[in-house]
């Protein structure tokens, strides 16, 4: 009795809360490729708290793996479907982006946000851009957000320039994506539909981007879907901020993506990251010194070590949730300097700003 106390005495002390990136146990874990489905779940109950912006885990060993169940893991219920996947009629709703009243509803319902990893049904409007190489596979290198049934927000520097140099022509979009090196996704015997794949049919970046200026001023594009995406329990669209919405520094944000982690490797599984947005006047001062003269339609965040947008993806949305629990896209991740460097924001660009365009470019698009 006295060595089983004893014990649980040891390994409560090796349970540290800790930064994710300096709990070696679980960082070790996450860099297994590919992620088996019990490590996911551990990863995830090991979040355990905040210091400021930096998620807290509980660090301690991985348990080992247990015996597989004979129970098959279940689908979560999906939610009637709006339309259809295979169809290409225009539909008058398709014109815009969702109505308030039908967007921005996470799945998840009321939970704590800002961790690291997320659920299955976590932010179901997020994106993934697909390119066709030279090698004729399918790398995808950007992400972006489903806005109505036909159309998807991203960053123009995804749609076009030196990226169709560098990786490849902008070929299909993936949504209700979880993890990238699974067919199903699954996270404790609860199953995910199968991601949808759906080729681009056009896509229309902004008229004044050029990968010529430092700046990245306009910032933004809409990719068409050639098909209509179906809205289910892991596929629905994100909000768009209102023209005249503040975003005062301070302010909670969030990014959420496939991106770039600490050691330079894409993520397979969809990370979440909370963000404080950065004084304006601050950032444009830092910028001015790499030559980059910012403007009054981009939105700076971050600025936290360790922690940007590396943990989202290029063309993925900069997320404001509602004192009603509606999610708003408020930005588009577009550049920084580096990543996650200590007293450095990243650059998004504002989606208030681009309101008008936005709309114009749905409404001309669809005649």
């Amino acid at each position: 009795m006295y060595h089983h106390k004893n014990a649980q005495l040891q390994l409560v002390a090796e349970v540290i809360a800790s930064p994710f990136y300096e709990c070696q146990p679980l960082f070790n874990a996450f860099e297994q490729r590919p992620l088996p489905p019990h490590v996911v779940s551990y990863l995830r109950r090991s979040q355990c708290g905040f210091e400021g912006y930096v998620p807290r885990v509980c660090c301690g060993p991985l348990p080992l793996e247990q015996e597989a169940t004979s129970q098959r893991p279940t689908p979560r219920p999906t939610q009637p479907t709006q339309g259809t996947q295979g169809s290409s009629e225009v539909y008058s709703e398709d014109s815009s982006p969702a109505p308030r009243n039908q967007c921005g509803i996470d799945t998840t319902g009321d939970r704590v946000y800002g961790g690291t990893i997320t659920d299955l049904d976590e932010f179901p409007w997020m994106a993934l851009l697909g390119y066709r190489t030279s090698k004729g596979t399918t790398s995808y290198q950007c992400g972006g957000v489903l806005i109505n049934h036909r159309y998807v927000l991203t960053a123009a520097h995804c749609i076009t320039g030196a990226i169709e140099q560098a990786v490849g022509t902008l070929t299909t979009v993936r949504l209700g994506e979880y993890d990238t090196q699974q067919d199903v996704d699954c996270i404790d015997s609860v199953c995910a539909d199968r991601p949808q794949e759906i080729r681009v049919a056009s896509a229309y970046p902004h008229p004044g981007y050029s990968d010529k200026n430092k700046n990245r001023r306009d910032d933004i594009g809409i990719v068409r879907l050639a098909t209509r995406a179906a809205y289910t329990y892991y596929v629905q669209p994100i909000c768009l901020v209102e023209n005249r919405a503040r975003l005062d520094a301070g302010s909670d944000v969030y990014v959420a993506g496939w991106g770039k982690t600490l050691n330079g490797r894409n993520s397979p599984i969809k990370l979440k990251l909370g963000l404080p947005i950065f004084n304006k006047e601050e950032c444009d001062d830092k910028y001015k010194r790499l030559g980059a003269i910012l403007s009054d339609t981009q939105i700076c965040a971050g600025g936290v070590f360790a922690e940007d947008a590396c943990r989202g993806d290029s063309g993925g949305p900069l997320m404001k949730r509602t004192p009603n629990g509606i999610w708003e896209a408020v930005g588009v991740v577009s550049f920084g300097y580096g990543c996650g460097r200590d007293g450095w924001p990243g650059v998004y660009t504002s989606v208030a700003k681009y309101i008008d365009w936005i709309q114009n470019t749905i409404a001309s698009s669809n005649v």
